[in-house]
């Protein structure tokens, strides 16, 4: 295994591939952050509703993004 400079580790965190996942998983976190927030604190049946969905998108957002990042850590390490 070979050494990484503390500057290419920081370059390859923050690259624009990577930027883009971490939206990923940011925004699904906050989707289901509000979609929980939204469920406990309403009386509405179809605002009920409609944040289970969200919330449940935003699991599914931040499972996709950890996947997607664990692939690309992956394939990238087996090409360098």
């Amino acid at each position: 295994m070979s050494r990484v400079s503390a500057s290419k580790a920081l370059a390859y965190a923050t690259g624009d591939e990577m930027l883009k996942l971490y939206g990923v998983l940011v925004g699904g976190w906050l989707l289901t952050f509000v979609g929980q927030f939204v469920l406990q604190t309403t009386f509405n049946a179809v605002l009920s509703l409609v944040s289970v969905i969200v919330a449940l998108a935003g699991a599914v957002a931040v499972l996709v993004g950890v996947v997607a990042i664990a692939y690309k850590l992956l394939a990238d390490g087996r090409v360098e």
